[in-house]
């Protein structure tokens, strides 16, 4: 239990770290427009999160081997508590998660759906001579620059 109790608390702390993070994640999401650099500086703050949480995942596992208990720790108060907020921390974690889901899931509907119509719209330039006669504008042309 000596250990057991801090890699706990740990998990806690990385967790709230996480909720966070993910809170700031979600608000990103939510403007019209968003900033593909501060959203990846999140995305990678919440890969290095999880890898902590996991890193110390694996250390209670080892102590309870070590120690022949297993969550959720009725016999022991300290570590039954501490394990029912993390659990509880773990949920609201998510939730936010499903809620972050969502507005990423609109925000690539709403790409997709304006490059179908920019593809669209792009193609159908046309322009009309001195004559009146028209024809196709060229449209994204590439340039040959040999230097």
């Amino acid at each position: 239990m000596d250990k057991l109790y801090p890699i706990l608390s740990q998990m806690k702390t990385s967790l709230g770290e996480l909720e966070g993070v993910m809170i700031e994640e979600f608000n990103h999401l939510s403007r019209p427009q968003i900033n593909p650099v501060s959203l990846q500086i999140l995305t990678d703050n919440k890969s290095q999160l999880l890898s902590t949480i996991r890193y110390y995942d694996e250390l209670r596992r080892k102590e309870e081997a070590e120690m022949h208990i297993s969550a959720p720790y009725r016999q022991q108060v300290k570590l039954f508590s501490c394990w029912q907020q993390l659990s509880e921390k773990v949920e609201s974690t998510r939730k936010l998660n499903l809620r972050v889901e969502e507005l990423l899931n609109m925000h690539m509907k709403t790409n997709t759906q304006i490059k179908q119509i920019v593809t669209t719209v792009g193609g159908n330039n046309s322009l009309y001579g001195s004559t009146g006669e028209s024809h196709v504008a060229p449209v994204g042309g590439s340039y040959r620059i040999s230097v």
